[in-house]
């Protein structure tokens, strides 16, 4: 009795050790992952447990982080096969999970920034269109995630284009 007492125990402490991180940790991070690899590789470590069937936003993050960390390799050739290997599979959880605005936020987001050059910016209008019209009925949690960073992105481009 006491050795299933044992393995119950100790799955249950694996299971608890394996569980993706929660929504609220994983868009703070995501934010400060923006110019730190630091955050980049934490971005990583609390998505990477996700399952993309079960959790297919918060394993977008995991994708996200691997897009993100292109930004700090040096080698071009690793850094290409990353961005292709990420984009697709990005792609991929969209075509599955067409309707979660936050995994079409993020991949807005990472066509936004991907050098023109790479042609990975063919559903900047689509995104764009579908994440302002359900924004407002999303919950508050993910307005105020979304909100602030799509007005910084006009603010940016509205001064830029005023220059």
């Amino acid at each position: 009795m006491r050795i299933y007492f044992i393995i119950i125990c100790l799955f249950s402490i694996l299971l608890s050790n394996a569980q993706c991180s929660d929504l609220t940790k994983l868009r703070e991070t995501y934010i400060l992952s923006q110019n730190e690899i630091k955050s980049c590789k934490e971005l990583h470590n609390l998505s990477k447990n996700c399952n993309p069937k079960l959790e297919p936003v918060e394993f977008s993050y995991n994708i996200t982080s691997h897009l993100m960390e292109c930004n700090f390799i040096l080698n071009p050739f690793i850094k290409y096969k990353i961005f292709k290997e990420s984009t697709k599979q990005l792609d991929s959880i969209i075509c599955l999970n067409p309707n979660y605005i936050e995994i079409r936020f993020l991949r807005y987001l990472v066509q936004l920034n991907s050098p023109t050059f790479l042609g990975y910016n063919t559903n900047l209008d689509n995104d764009y269109k579908l994440i302002i019209s359900s924004v407002y009925s999303q919950n508050e949690d993910l307005k105020n995630f979304i909100l602030p960073i799509l007005n910084n992105l006009d603010n940016a481009r509205t001064s830029n284009t005023s220059k």
